[in-house]
């Protein structure tokens, strides 16, 4: 019996110890990238597939499903941005059909084109290709295949197997495979947290082509600031081209609206939509609808008729002044003070903002001021050093040409003494 006893306690030890090894190889296993498989629909509509691609943090594997197959040409075009501009930080492995990986080389070579971002070679005995990154920025972690490279096989495009598996369909925006625009919000309220701030509103193009789209907002009578700009840009588009314009492929534009602070208006915001009409041609394709909230709290001040904008003007009018009598006229003329009058909140708001227009001026300002001190530094520090160099580079220059003329000169003089000892006739006997 204490054998058999023994026996079971060591059993369990054994599959504990053997459950937490299993348990510590799956942490420290690394969660596999996205795979997709990439082929081409041949003339009968059969999916057939090429190559598949996985996206691990810091490389693009690109692997045949036939090993044996050979590939004329093979095209990858880069389509994400900050994988473009950081195009120098990467290689190229060729990977045999043993899996030995061959020498690293840079992707930006002979076989990469900057204008059309294509990097283009042959593929023929080798089984995979790994685009790697050299530095540790982590480029791919996190985006899909489709958002990275388009790949094309003998001047056939390769489409996903998920792809090819859905017939042509109309695109609709914000479902499955087809969405084409993103917008991080889907309504925009307006309360007493973000009224002075405002609410920002971004749309981003993943439909991995330009697209033409149109943006529509609210009267200017509803919002006391409106502007659409690019993101990463500095530059704002203009406002006659709001309603239609080209957005380019993995980028997006930012709204940022403030609304007018007077009741009225807010009640009259309350309920209104801004539109994000993508275009086809001259044709609206699809329509993006983003409505917009206000707080009752805000609305409450205001009167609750207001629909229409010449209510809204009656309602921005300041108060009139009140009649002051002769007595207290009197009385204020005596003491020097003028009857002073309550600051309506629509007057505090647009100090605000014409205190954040000062404070951008400012920061605008300090830049420029940064600038002019870095030139200045530049000018007059880093130049007489420059000219030092160039001064001492200019008399090492003199100094090697007056010496190679030197040697000149004695060569020339020895090799005269010797042909006059040759040309010299010996003495008669």
């Amino acid at each position: 019996m204490r054998q058999s006893g023994s026996d079971i306690v060591r059993r369990m030890v054994n599959q504990g110890l053997v459950s937490w090894l299993i348990l510590g190889l799956g942490l420290l296993v690394p969660n596999p990238g996205a795979c997709e498989t990439y082929g081409i629909n041949d003339p009968k509509g059969v999916f057939v597939p090429k190559v598949t691609v996985t996206v691990g943090k810091k490389d693009i594997l690109i692997k045949k499903t036939d090993p044996q197959q050979k590939f004329r040409v093979i095209a990858i075009t880069l389509k994400n941005r900050n994988v473009i501009r950081n195009v120098g930080l990467l290689n190229v492995e060729w990977i045999d059909v043993n899996n030995v990986p061959g020498k690293p080389m840079p992707l930006a070579g002979p076989h990469y084109n900057p204008v059309s971002k294509v990097f283009q070679d042959s593929m023929g005995k080798s089984a995979a290709l790994r685009i790697v990154e050299k530095t540790n920025r982590e480029l791919f972690a996190g985006k899909p295949p489709q958002d990275l490279v388009s790949i094309s096989i003998d001047e056939q495009p390769l489409v996903s197997s998920e792809a090819a598996s859905e017939k042509e369909r109309t695109v609709q925006l914000g479902t499955g495979r087809d969405v084409s625009l993103g917008v991080n919000k889907t309504a925009i309220e307006f309360n007493e947290s973000n009224l002075k701030k405002g609410e920002t509103l971004e749309v981003e193009n993943r439909s991995g082509m330009d697209q033409t789209i149109g943006i529509e907002l609210p009267g200017r009578n509803l919002l006391y600031f409106q502007r659409i700009g690019r993101k990463n840009e500095t530059a704002k588009i203009p406002e006659d081209q709001w309603s239609r314009f080209t957005l380019g492929a993995d980028s997006g534009i930012s709204m940022f609206l403030i609304p007018e602070p007077d009741p009225a208006s807010l009640a009259q915001l309350n309920g209104r939509e801004i539109l994000i009409k993508v275009y086809r041609g001259n044709q609206v394709r699809e329509t993006v609808r983003v409505p917009i909230k206000t707080s009752p709290d805000l609305r409450a001040g205001g009167p609750a008729t207001a629909v229409n904008d010449d209510t809204s003007q009656e309602e921005r009018k300041p108060p009139p002044k009140a009649q002051i009598s002769p007595q207290r006229g009197t009385e204020n003329d005596r003491s020097g003070q003028s009857p002073t009058q309550p600051e309506t909140p629509a007057s505090s708001q647009k100090k605000e903002g014409d205190w954040g227009r000062t404070g951008l001026w400012l920061f605008q300002i300090m830049n420029l001021a940064l600038l002019v001190c870095l030139g200045a530094y530049g000018i007059f520090f880093v130049l007489p050093k420059i000219q030092v160099l160039q001064d001492r580079l200019a008399k090492n220059e003199m100094f090697i040409h007056g010496s190679r003329e030197a040697i000149r000169e004695e060569l020339e003089e020895i090799k005269a003494e010797i042909l006059k000892q040759c040309d010299a006739k010996p003495p008669a006997e």
